[in-house]
């Protein structure tokens, strides 16, 4: 099962961060992962969350999402990015990201289940038919920096920002996305990707 290493970045020493993006690439190909978002728009739309950078990164499994980030070569470049700057990272597994190339990403804590179930059952037949699929939906979240510890974990993936942005703010979706803002303490997202 795929796995997504889903990390926040704020930069605070520009040349720095430069400096690990040149050597990041490399090695998350290494372990067979892909960028699936590297800084791409983000647009706020629930809650506070206002992430600077967002980046998403697919790996084949869990094992190969650990072993890149736990390898040797990796950890002196590590080291760059947590010194120019502040970052919050979590891992999740889920499906693949293909072909989607903008994604809705939902932090989310549970205030009704039972709104939350008839949200689950009906939402699919309205993404769908704008190209969106569901990436992750998980209460499954590894931390694995900076304490960031979602109750769940929605990602959403669609075509393109376009397709994206219609659905989201669509009437078909509005009173799904009402009951889910009811049912919820949510921070999302809209992040377009690579």
């Amino acid at each position: 099962m795929p796995a997504h290493l889903l990390v926040e970045v704020e930069t605070t020493d520009a040349a720095l961060m430069a400096e690990y993006r040149k050597h990041t690439p490399g090695l998350v190909a290494k372990f067979g992962g892909r960028f699936t978002v590297r800084g791409g728009t983000t647009e706020p739309v629930e809650g506070d969350w206002r992430p600077q950078r967002i980046v998403f990164i697919e790996f084949p499994d869990m094992t190969a999402l650990k072993g890149f980030y736990s390898c040797e070569e990796y950890q002196p470049v590590l080291n760059m990015r947590l010194a120019a700057g502040r970052s919050r990272a979590i891992a999740v597994e889920g499906e693949p990201c293909a072909p989607s190339r903008a994604f809705l990403m939902v932090d989310v804590s549970i205030t009704d289940a039972a709104k939350m179930v008839q949200y689950r059952e009906q939402v699919p037949t309205v993404v769908g038919p704008q190209g969106g699929r569901f990436i992750v939906r998980t209460d499954k979240v590894e931390t694995v920096e900076g304490g960031w510890r979602p109750e769940r974990l929605t990602v959403v993936g669609f075509p393109d920002m376009a397709a994206l942005r219609a659905c989201y703010f669509s009437d078909a979706y509005r009173p799904l996305r009402d009951l889910r803002l009811s049912a919820t303490r949510s921070l999302g997202i809209l992040v377009e990707g690579v």
